[in-house]
């Protein structure tokens, strides 16, 4: 079915109108993906320090920062410059690392409700009957790949340099601190899970699912690959 943009999804591609003029021409798959490639960080690269969240949004949406960059720095890690990567990944632990989760929306923009609230029955519609679920509340299983896509950064990084820079006991100690709140939440509730998200700075939010198996499922990514990593046998 042809989107509002004008793609249309067929066996061996795309159908895709250009400049709004209602020519469609179809664009193979890998084709697409050398578009998407080499276009990448002209569109998405922002100039204080990470990738825009969309481009051409009529939403206002495209310098919001939020953790969805995260997701494609692991699952297509070749479309990043290297070095605009390892900024980025210092932008989102800064501003969006939180005490479980990462928040889905930057402290620092003016939609952010960082407190989800299903049960709110007020007039504020950022807030009423829990709108602002991905304004600002911390998502557990964006930590999972926040943490991979952080591995993977320096493992290239020692890769470059030989080893040489990097303290492995102290990467080791960086992603054991990280994950000591989601140890504690294991060893301390019921269910021997994680939870789906929590309020600010990991704050219990009750309107969370108590333990959410995508939650455990991304860290348990992560901590599989840190397993097999050449750090782990420094801890």
């Amino acid at each position: 079915k042809k989107n509002k943009i004008g793609l249309e999804m067929i066996s061996s591609g795309i159908n895709a109108e250009y400049g709004g003029c209602g020519k469609a021409r179809e664009v193979r798959f890998g084709e697409w993906a050398g578009m998407i490639r080499d276009n990448f960080e002209e569109e998405f690269w922002c100039e204080e320090g990470y990738y825009r969240d969309t481009v051409g949004s009529e939403l206002n949406t495209d310098k919001k920062l939020r953790p969805n960059q995260t997701f494609a720095m692991v699952v297509a890690p070749d479309l990043f410059e290297e070095a605009r990567l390892t900024i980025a990944l210092e932008t989102v632990g800064t501003k969006l690392a939180g005490g479980l989760g990462m928040a889905t929306l930057s402290p620092d923009d003016p939609e952010y409700e960082p407190f989800y609230n299903k049960s709110d029955r007020n007039c504020n519609y950022r807030t009423a009957h829990g709108f602002n679920y991905h304004q600002g509340p911390e998502w557990v299983w964006c930590m999972g790949f926040y943490l991979r896509a952080k591995l993977a950064d320096l493992l290239r990084q020692a890769d470059r340099n030989d080893g040489g820079g990097l303290d492995g006991r102290g990467v080791a100690q960086y992603f054991a601190t990280v994950l000591a709140p989601h140890r504690a939440m294991i060893a301390n509730t019921p269910y021997r899970g994680l939870t789906e998200l929590t309020n600010k700075d990991g704050e219990y939010c009750p309107g969370s699912c108590p333990t959410q198996a995508w939650s455990s499922a991304c860290i348990l990514e992560f901590l599989v690959e840190w397993r097999t990593c050449r750090f782990a046998a420094d801890q």
